[in-house]
């Protein structure tokens, strides 16, 4: 699957920024057979990639029946959606647990660390093959996720401030692309520190 430029479709909502709202259903807590359904869909979206799968293929890898895939999460679109929410979540939880960094370049690498953590799952929310309506969702969340992060940056409107986020937004999102393919941490830990560079030196 070729990753798209949007560092892996989702915001990882931190603390305080409203979510996108996306049209998964929500619980206060993930059962084990709602978790086992989620794995084997994102083995199989893995594999398989979105439109090629089929619900057939999640029924055989998670052992759930397709009754039970339907009532806890609707087709095949809602699974790949709650796939997305789940590792937002996760993400988000995550980042929130840990010390709380206060630089944006240091939140940026916290990102970039969850990412690689997660990478399997990101690869897949970052592929081209997605549902339709998919493409908007993830650009609305990764753009939320940014003005958060650069709420307490003296940035304008301006022409030149403009041009700066999308610069910085390049950056991380060609990084958190580059992240999901390596093989292993160091790899990672090298892109991280050259992206934590960059940015650290465009926002000095």
């Amino acid at each position: 699957m070729s990753v798209s430029v949007t560092a892996g479709g989702f915001s990882g909502n931190p603390s305080g920024l409203t979510r996108v709202k996306i049209r998964t259903r929500r619980w206060a807590k993930t059962t084990a057979t709602q978790q086992r359904i989620l794995d084997a869909a994102a083995a199989v979206f893995r594999e398989h990639g979105f439109t090629a799968a089929t619900i057939g293929d999640v029924v055989s890898t998670s052992g759930a029946s397709i009754g039970s895939i339907y009532h806890h999460f609707g087709g095949k679109s809602e699974l790949f959606l709650a796939i997305h929410e789940k590792l937002s979540d996760t993400i988000g939880a995550q980042m929130a647990a840990a010390d709380s960094p206060t630089t944006f370049d240091r939140q940026a690498r916290g990102y970039l660390e969850a990412i690689w953590e997660h990478r399997d799952v990101a690869v897949i929310l970052a592929s081209d093959d997605v549902p339709p309506g998919y493409e908007r969702i993830r650009r609305d969340s990764m753009q939320a996720w940014f003005h958060h992060l650069l709420a307490d940056q003296d940035l304008d409107i301006s022409a030149h401030d403009v041009l700066l986020i999308r610069v910085l937004i390049a950056v991380l999102t060609e990084s958190a692309a580059e992240v999901m393919t390596c093989t292993d941490h160091t790899s990672a830990a090298a892109v991280m520190d050259a992206a934590a560079a960059h940015l650290g030196r465009l926002l000095a």
